[in-house]
């Protein structure tokens, strides 16, 4: 309420302005709002300029359309998408309209930051290099550092930090560069230099010219939070940075920082739970229905600019009304031909859909029988055969695996080597084929390692540092890994970001198990940090104790009004499970607390579609 006060306080001081003078000082109000998150402000200042840049007529051509650029650019990514594509199109109408070509390009520059926030980034990429073009081409005396910057903002999505460092430099060498443009370049810079591979030096340099340029300047830019952020990082001042992350608005940035401090202050449980609802928001984000605007748009911008070069092609003119009767005629002879060729096209197109049509149904059945192959090789990766030693009656195990689709992420393996049984269960991020690929290497590489004698943490150890490597789509694997010595009954085990298992401890004073979560260390998921430290634990003998191993498809499972199991549920149906004495075929006692967590588990989604793969394994030795 008081920045709106204040706006409408300026504005009833220029209003005894008129001229050059007021539409100065509205624009200089617009850049300064446009870098903050005052909306109403900003559409307020931003309206009275548009207006009063029309009024001027055309010497106020150009900052008439930048004004009302920035308003679309700006209504777009901090009030409402669609309604921003709708702005951009009116834009884009109006200069078509006046053969205006710098309207045409102010609506290609907007067209490219919204393709950017989209992150179609390839289009918005083309699109910036055409608005670059276009400035230079025909107003070589216009700064071009906004679409630089615009490419500069792609890289730094797309982490190609040197691309960063060129577009910044050449926005600040651009003609009559403004002081916003130039606090904006300074922060890509810092951005860039925030990267390892760049020295502390290299990115405090920066920083401190931006430093100097946002004091001269008077107001911080949207970035000045997150670049804070990397100076304390940059710096060792980790607990700083926390603090610093908490404060970054953006719902993605502000749990993605979140969990990089977590990470960086060796918190590593912590650090995985915002990754991972990172992740659950940053895949919601997008909707087909901002998906669709953007590319018709491109398409309507696209006939425009065409339209807007023919004109500049065409020969002087001629006689009003020869032009006319000539065009009548072409018009008549155009349409007739169009006509005949769309009716050829359809019916073409006709013939063709109805063999496609086949064509795509043998392929979906094709698909169909790949992913059940594909289901079956991934099954035949984890043992599916109990009870699972038949010859050894001191080892109760069982387990059970349910992939949300047709192939998943989750995982197990077991299997006994010198009297020591090692078993893991695993949850890969994500769903699908991608999860299913990585839980392929991932029990592999479990196998391979633990059969070489280490213990659980250097298993953990040496499986992230493989899954690491070249891990640029950042996917990774919670695991719990376990070691039980059959002599003795110890128990090595290690968590990694995994949910905690329940243990369920047998009295021996009443002879029954009481059920609880087991207390462990919060090391880092595999796979989503290099040279983290993994820390083991153990329990002296687990004889006569039973061990049930869960994914969070498990606990998380939701029902038809998107309520969750949860873990008390859970608790409560393993420590309610009474086997029934005398059954024709008894089942062993894992076998059956898995079965009635199954029956739990369906009473409770009531056939709701299951959300994500779940996994169970329960272990007990006698």
């Amino acid at each position: 309420m008081a920045a709106l006060m204040a706006v409408m306080a300026i504005l009833t001081a220029t209003a005894q302005v008129s001229g050059e003078d007021r539409i100065a000082y509205l624009e200089k109000q617009m850049y300064r709002y446009f870098s903050s998150s005052e909306n109403d402000s900003f559409m307020i200042v931003t309206d009275e300029l548009i207006e009063a840049c029309r009024q001027a007529g055309k010497s106020q051509e150009r900052l008439f359309y930048k004004a009302w650029s920035n308003q679309a650019i700006y209504y777009f990514l901090r009030i409402n998408h669609q309604r921003g594509l709708e702005m951009a199109n009116q834009i884009h109408d109006y200069a078509s309209q006046h053969d205006s070509k710098f309207g045409l390009y102010t609506s290609t520059y907007a067209l490219a930051t919204m393709s950017s926030s989209l992150q179609y980034f390839d289009q918005a990429e083309r699109e910036f290099n055409e608005a670059i073009n276009y400035q230079h081409r025909f107003f070589p005396d216009e700064s071009a550092a906004a679409p630089y910057l615009g490419a500069a903002k792609i890289y730094v999505n797309k982490r190609e930090f040197e691309k960063v460092i060129d577009c910044a430099r050449k926005a600040l060498a651009e003609p009559g560069v403004i002081m916003q443009h130039q606090l904006t370049a300074w922060s890509y810079m810092c951005l860039a230099y925030a990267d390892d591979k760049y020295s502390k030096e290299e990115f405090n340099r920066a920083y401190a010219e931006r430093q100097r340029i946002m004091n001269e300047y008077g107001h911080d830019d949207m970035f000045g939070t997150v670049v804070n952020y990397y100076y304390a990082e940059k710096n060792g001042r980790f607990q700083e940075a926390l603090e610093m992350a908490k404060t970054i608005k953006g719902k993605t940035d502000h749990l993605n920082f979140i969990s990089k401090a977590y990470a960086n202050l060796g918190d590593f449980r912590q650090a995985y739970l915002y990754q991972k609802r990172y992740k659950e928001v940053a895949d919601s984000m997008k909707t087909s229905e901002v998906q669709k605007l953007s590319y018709e748009y491109a398409s309507q911008l696209d006939v425009t600019r065409a339209e807007n070069e023919a004109k500049d092609l065409r020969l002087s003119k001629q006689d009003l009304q020869i032009q006319a009767a000539l065009a009548i005629l072409l018009i008549t002879l155009a349409f007739f031909v169009f006509y005949y060729l769309r009716r050829r096209k359809q019916i073409g197109e006709l013939r063709e859909a109805y063999s496609k049509l086949a064509d795509t149904t043998n392929a979906k059945e094709r698909i169909d029988s790949e992913l059940r192959i594909a289901r079956d090789i991934q099954m035949s990766m984890v043992p599916r055969t109990f009870p699972a030693f038949p010859e050894r009656r001191d080892i109760d195990l069982h387990a059970a695996i349910m992939p949300a689709k047709e192939v998943g992420g989750d995982l197990y393996d077991f299997f006994i080597q010198d009297d020591r049984l090692c078993f893991c269960v695993g949850d890969v991020s994500g769903k699908g084929i991608p999860a299913s690929l990585t839980m392929a290497v991932a029990v592999n590489l479990f196998r391979t390692v633990a059969k070489e004698g280490f213990p659980p943490e250097v298993i953990a150890t040496k499986l992230n540092d493989t899954m690491c490597a070249d891990n640029e789509s950042g996917v990774f694997v919670t695991m719990f890994i376990g070691i039980i010595d059959l002599k003795t009954g110890r128990l090595d085990f290690c968590n990694c970001g995994h949910n905690p298992p329940v243990y369920g401890e047998r009295r021996m004073h009443t002879s029954q198990t009481v059920f609880s979560f087991l207390d462990v260390e919060a090391n880092a998921p595999i796979g989503l940090w290099p040279e983290a430290e993994f820390i083991g634990q153990h329990l002296s003998d687990i004889r006569g104790c039973t061990l049930f191993v869960y994914t969070d498809g498990v606990n998380e499972a939701e029902n038809r009004i998107q309520e969750q199991f949860g873990e008390k549920r859970m608790l409560r149906v393993l420590r309610e499970s009474t086997q029934p004495f005398g059954e024709r075929t008894p089942k062993t006692r894992s076998h059956f607390l898995i079965e009635e967590m199954k029956c739990a588990l369906d009473a409770f989604v009531d056939g709701a579609e299951q959300s994500d793969d779940l996994t169970m394994l329960c272990v007990s030795i006698k």
